[in-house]
């Protein structure tokens, strides 16, 4: 963890580089892992101060230090929500009713996707058959931006040699 005036420069020297009003400067700590729920508060509160659009205090430990958050911060805040971490998976819904502005699931696919990955591979192991995928290769494709990679691909492409 750097120290805290070094922390602030940073803040601020972030938002001074902002040139964009749509860019949304999110200031982290991840103090209360380090040195004490207090500190992280003192270090989002000056983040803020310095700048910063929102604050993210990363790992409240208890559903009292989630709880404390919005009210102890003076400033927009971003909960993080990652099954399995420091801090307790809470209702997104009670999250925002205590004032949260903004939560995150940063891990929640990827997990989601290896549940899928190791439920097909289960099957295909057990019946020896390819599954249904349920997902034509047509939507696959589309899906991960193929109609945007052949608009770029014809818009690039050589011209012809004249014959």
């Amino acid at each position: 963890m750097i120290p805290f005036d070094e922390y602030i420069a940073k803040v601020r020297a972030a938002a001074a580089a902002k040139t964009d009003p749509d860019f949304l400067l999110i200031a982290r700590t991840d103090a209360r892992a380090v040195t004490s729920f207090e500190d992280a508060v003192a270090r989002m509160n000056a983040a803020l101060a310095a700048g910063a659009d929102m604050a993210f205090l990363e790992a409240p430990q208890t559903q009292a230090e989630i709880e404390a958050v919005p009210k102890l911060l003076k400033g927009p805040c971003l909960l993080n929500v990652v099954s399995g971490g420091k801090t307790p998976v809470m209702d997104l819904a009670y999250a925002e009713r205590i004032g949260f502005k903004l939560a995150i699931l940063p891990g929640i696919l990827f997990q989601s996707a290896m549940a899928a990955f190791d439920a097909v591979l289960a099957e295909t192991k057990a019946t020896r058959r390819h599954p249904d995928m349920k997902v034509s290769l047509r939507e696959k494709f589309r899906r991960v931006g193929a109609e945007e990679w052949d608009a770029l691909r014809d818009r690039f492409k050589q011209p012809a040699a004249a014959e």
